[in-house]
């Protein structure tokens, strides 16, 4: 009702107290086993739900915690002092980095001295007890930098020979569907060109003497191993695809033969000769020969008369003899 009393109401309940927990003795108890927690934190969330209030986040920088100095550590290296700064908390390997963008020296080349004794890189400033403006003399290592190149050329191989190996793998990608397209077409019984069979071999061959060249270690000995099974065995496939061909050949070339030959056309008949045509040399010659040799019975006639009569016989010029 409107006129009621603001007696008749129910009282608001108080408001909650926030703070800190604190330790009270309980009501009639004592010793130590009675303490109890008087007061705990609590926080009323937005939906008026009243909840024991959780510790800070991450995000929020703890009060009783101090930032790491940065402190300035003199480095000497070939007689040059440079002044680096870095945290009190790093390493001698972050150090190491520093004093490489200052001289040029690779990291792993370097040996860090401090208080006359070579420091590890994964050892601390703080810990091995650098200070601010402490002195750390820095020296290249003959040795060190040997097996860094060892390394990196030990590297450099493997990387140029996994690349080699690559290489002829996606070669050998390229010619695996022609090699599936002859045996597929030999195996339905169609004759494919022996050219193409031998061009394809020839690839093939090539990219194993490109393996046969490559000299590798490790899992790129065992890409180019399982590259070179691959290749002999598209190779043995292309040769059964030659030998399959070569039979297909064969049958088709029987088939031709067992065919009957067809009958030679005749040969045509030579014109007729007409009346008063020339004749032939041949056939000149054959008249020639036929008729009775007279020069040869005179010459014999005169002989034989000449010797019976006793007379010598004529003279003749001595051209005549020849």
């Amino acid at each position: 009702m409107l006129g009621a009393s603001p007696r008749g109401r129910k009282a608001a309940a108080p408001p909650v107290k926030l703070g800190s927990a604190k330790e009270a003795p309980a009501a009639g108890g004592g010793g130590s086993g009675g303490k109890v927690l008087a007061e705990e934190v609590w926080e009323v969330r937005p939906g008026g739900m009243l909840v024991q209030k959780r510790g800070g986040g991450d995000d929020e920088p703890s009060p009783n915690v101090k930032p790491v100095p940065t402190i300035r550590v003199k480095v000497k290296h070939a007689g040059v002092t440079h002044e680096i700064y870095i945290s009190s908390e790093a390493s001698f390997g972050e150090l190491k980095k520093l004093v490489a963008a200052k001289t040029g020296l690779h990291p792993d080349d370097q040996k860090v001295l401090y208080k006359d004794r070579e420091r590890d890189s994964k050892a601390f400033l703080d810990t091995a007890g650098v200070r601010d403006r402490s002195k750390v003399v820095v020296l290249e290592d003959p040795e060190a930098r040997a097996r860094r190149i060892i390394g990196e050329r030990r590297s450099g191989h493997l990387q140029k020979t996994a690349r080699a190996v690559a290489a002829v793998t996606a070669e050998v990608d390229k010619l695996a569907p022609k090699v599936a397209a002859l045996d597929a077409s030999v195996r339905r019984g169609e004759k494919v060109a022996e050219k193409d069979v031998v061009q394809v071999t020839e690839l093939l061959m090539n990219e194993l003497l490109r393996l046969d060249a490559v000299v590798a270690d490790g899992d790129v000995k065992a890409q180019r191993r399982m590259q070179v099974k691959r290749v002999q065995k598209y190779v043995e496939t292309l040769d059964a695809v030659a030998a399959k061909n070569a039979a297909l050949v064969g049958k088709s070339g029987e088939k031709a033969a067992a065919k009957p030959a067809p009958a030679p056309a005749p040969a045509p008949a030579p014109p007729p000769r007409q009346q008063g045509q020339g004749q032939t040399r041949w056939e000149m010659f054959d008249l020639l020969s036929s008729l009775p040799s007279t020069s040869s019975a005179s010459s014999t006639t005169t002989v034989s008369s000449t010797a019976s009569s006793g007379a010598p016989p004529p003279s003749r010029p001595d051209w005549m003899l020849f």
